[in-house]
């Protein structure tokens, strides 16, 4: 039976298979034709980086889904502290990112110095950048904040000094409880002194005592004298009933 009556009796499925093995997968190799060409697949990767903004403002309203999506990822990047990529700091070129999840989590950029080449620990610094990049043809700045260890810092500060932050809590605490300290100190002083004048205070003379006395009698008297009604029978009660009504 020839292939022509053969294939009289397949479905299009299987007349496509019968071909391609037959005129088209004749040598080892020949499966590279059937590869599926991936040059202009788009994964979310890409259209982040096609739709990126380092700051999406109120303002910035996204006109399609891409720029939607690019907006939420933009949202749950952490803004407090950035990571730099400091390759080509002699060059004055300095890249910055937000900080993702992960790295928040174990601390880098905060705890661990903010290069992405770097991982020292101690000795950190925070420094105050002024970030001036380019978006879409449009020239830009934002104001963050890096933290990085002395070499890093040096790198950084290669080209032009930036401002430096430095903690001053730990000397505002401290002030705080000494002024704290004080004032329990002026309460505690002011509350032993009127204590000891209440200790030290002149007892009351006998003659005053007395007079006390005497007017809580008289006050006695009087609330005895209140206490006696004076009460009457019933034949009165009804005779002063009947003038009432005769009257």
């Amino acid at each position: 039976m020839s292939l022509r009556s053969q294939m009289r009796y397949l479905n299009p499925y299987e007349i496509h298979k019968v071909i391609v093995n037959d005129y088209i997968l004749k040598k080892p190799g020949d499966t590279r034709s059937l590869k599926r060409d991936c040059s202009k697949d788009r994964t979310d990767y890409h259209v982040i980086k096609d739709n990126h903004k380092f700051l999406w403002t109120d303002n910035d309203k996204p006109e399609s889904w891409e720029e939607e999506f690019a907006k939420k990822y933009y949202e749950k990047l952490f803004k407090e502290y950035c990571i730099a990529d400091l390759s080509f700091y002699k060059a004055n070129k300095i890249a910055l990112r937000w900080r993702v999840e992960q790295e928040v989590v174990v601390g880098k950029g905060q705890f661990i110095c903010g290069n992405k080449h770097c991982s020292e620990k101690e000795n950190l610094r925070t420094w105050e950048v002024n970030f001036a990049y380019k978006e879409n043809d449009e020239k830009k700045n934002a104001l963050i904040k890096l933290r990085l260890c002395p070499s890093c810092s040096t790198k950084l500060n290669y080209h032009s000094k930036k401002r430096e932050i430095k903690r001053i809590k730990h000397k505002l605490k401290h002030k705080k409880d000494e002024l704290l300290k004080s004032t329990l100190n002026k309460k505690k002083s002011a509350n032993d002194e009127e204590k000891s004048t209440v200790e030290l205070g002149v007892l009351p003379s006998a003659s005053t005592s007395t007079e006390n006395t005497r007017m809580d009698l008289k006050d006695d008297d009087t609330w005895a004298q209140k206490k006696v009604i004076e009460v009457k029978s019933r034949e009165d009660e009804m005779q002063e009933y009947l003038d009432d009504l005769l009257l």
